[in-house]
């Protein structure tokens, strides 16, 4: 379906008593169909208008250049209304215009059930139950029950506002109870391991046949949704999603095809492209996708295979490279082989870890090695910081700087082998975790990507006129490297000071550009000029990060 066209017009701007923005009224947006509102400015650019707008729901993608806001509100996102506010201006005119927009709640899946609650020392632990109808769940399978499990902190000293982990389980696992302090956890079930995703409409009769769509992952954002609504205290600006193994795949994929509704990811040993995965665990996912070659669609029109290689969603998706994620594989690793982030996609020809760095996401990527459930022989579990975890950092409404091709990166191989082992179609060129220096992948046997690189989020500043952020490297407690060709371990920096690195303004909120357009940056003694790029993401590149912290600034 094509998007509702609105015209909020800008007019007369040669006579004085026209407006420069005419009001439209209140709007509506519909659960599921693409909404847009356009205002007529492109032509009158070279007049000098300038237009901003504030108030976006998550989601929602203001474009100056074409003039217009778009979005597809999706189904947990109906009901409240947002308040837009659009300012245009010339050098002699500034005038704003406020638009009420609500989402019409047009679908409506049945609510979670909280079935009972357990009082834990610091915690209360619900048991929470999904019964499905066929939106949340295949025809042949509608009306039966999900358990889940969310933990919430009690007592006291509980902060008012929490942040909030949804945790997906690994193969054949079950909802989390372990919780982490001041946070709210939320952990789903998915016990026919779909990967956190979904299958074919035609189960469970037969083999995979009809539309392939996500009702697993809409389970999952359903309860996740549900849990906002019912604890005031959660923070919807907070929610980091985490996994390992199947988990790692599920919230990487949650995390960059639903960014809308995360501030950070945390994948551990998990798949980003599923066509390079074990053939134990492609067999599997061919008995409820279908094969890549039948191609089932997904509601994209895509197969399943297609939208969750992460490399696509990279390139596509607005929303997938403002993430951020905190990565972690082992090339040992026999049950998620090394190629799920080294090994091109034949769908995009790069590799997971390529397109972060081309396409400039904020990241922070680790490998060693570990094997599955093994850590590295030589440095251990956890060697490579010591209780640093960024995403308590993030936020879903607050810009960050996103770190790419830092002179400390190390090299992970390219996904070919190095000659020591053949190619295996489970294992890849793992090797046996428990011994050093075997395995068969090309490239350095650990490292890591952006290690050490700091920000300070208290120092953020994104107005209309200024960005800026106090970068900083982390130098402080670890040992140096075991071995030759290893890197340090704990706090220490991989390598002489200072680190030099690319910063890419991610998640902007109000410092928006026009592709092209260009700004001014300095950071203590260094200093130039740069054009934002044809989507209007500035990066700054070659930038010296040092241990004391010194403020990057951007201005127009």
């Amino acid at each position: 379906m094509p998007p509702l066209l609105l015209t909020l017009s800008l007019a007369g701007l040669g006579c004085a008593p026209e407006p420069l923005l005419v009001d439209p009224g209140p709007q509506e947006a519909v659960e599921g169909e693409p909404w847009r509102l356009r205002l007529a400015v492109g032509e009158r650019r070279d007049l000098g208008v300038r237009v901003r707008v504030s108030g976006l729901p998550p989601g929602a993608r203001w474009s100056e250049e074409e003039g217009q806001v778009d979005f597809t509100p999706d189904f947990t996102q109906g009901g409240p209304s947002h308040l837009l506010r659009f300012t245009a201006w010339t050098e002699d005119e500034r005038e704003t215009v406020r638009v009420v927009l609500g989402v019409a709640d047009t679908i409506q899946p049945p609510s979670p059930i909280l079935v009972e609650t357990e009082s834990w020392e610091g915690w209360e632990l619900h048991r929470v139950q999904q019964v499905t109808d066929t939106f949340l769940d295949a025809p042949g399978f509608d009306g039966r029950g999900f358990d889940s499990v969310v933990m919430v902190p009690v007592g006291e000293d509980v902060p008012v506002k929490l942040s909030v982990r949804v945790r997906l389980h690994g193969l054949g696992g079950d909802p989390s109870e372990n919780p982490n302090p001041d946070e709210i956890l939320v952990s789903p079930h998915d016990p026919e391991n779909t990967c956190w995703w979904g299958y074919a409409e035609g189960l469970p009769s037969g083999e995979a046949t009809g539309a392939n769509l996500p009702y697993t992952q809409r389970r999952v954002l359903h309860l996740l949704a549900w849990v906002l609504r019912t604890w005031p205290q959660a923070d919807p600006e907070r929610v980091v999603i985490e996994g390992r193994s199947m988990g790692g795949a599920g919230a990487a994929t949650l995390g960059l095809l639903r960014g809308r509704h995360f501030a950070a990811v945390r994948a551990t040993r998990g798949q980003t492209v599923p066509v390079n995965t074990g053939v134990t665990r492609s067999e599997d996912l061919v008995t409820i996708w279908g094969s890549p070659e039948q191609g089932l669609p997904d509601d994209s029109g895509r197969s399943a295979w297609e939208t969750l290689d992460l490399t696509r969603a990279l390139q596509e998706d607005p929303e997938a490279r403002d993430q951020w994620l905190a990565l972690q594989h082992g090339k040992d690793d026999s049950s998620v082989h090394f190629g799920a982030v080294v090994r091109p996609s034949p769908l995009t020809g790069q590799s997971f870890y390529e397109s972060l760095q081309v396409e400039r996401v904020g990241h922070y990527a680790v490998w060693d090695e570990g094997g599955h459930e093994t850590p590295d022989p030589v440095l251990g579990e956890a060697w490579w910081d010591l209780d640093w975890e960024p995403e308590s950092q993030l936020h879903r409404d607050r810009s960050f700087p996103a770190f790419t091709r830092s002179s400390h990166d190390r090299d992970p191989g390219d996904g070919s082998g190095n000659g020591l082992r053949p190619w295996d179609a489970q294992a890849g060129y793992s090797g046996d975790p428990t011994i050093a220096g075997d395995s068969g992948w090309s490239g350095e046997l650990a490292g890591a990507w952006n290690r050490s690189l700091r920000w300070q989020p208290a120092s953020v500043v994104d107005t209309w006129e200024r960005w800026e952020v106090a970068l900083y490297v982390e130098d402080g407690d670890g040992e140096p490297p075991p071995d030759e060709g290893y890197p340090t371990t704990g706090d220490r920096p991989d390598g002489p000071l200072p680190i030099v690195v690319d910063v890419t303004l991610r998640r902007v909120q109000a410092f928006r550009l026009l592709p092209g357009e260009q700004v001014t940056w300095s950071m203590g003694a260094q200093s130039g000029a740069v054009d934002a790029d044809e989507r209007g993401v500035v990066t700054i590149e070659g930038v010296e990060i040092g241990a004391e912290p010194e403020v990057l600034s951007v201005w127009r």
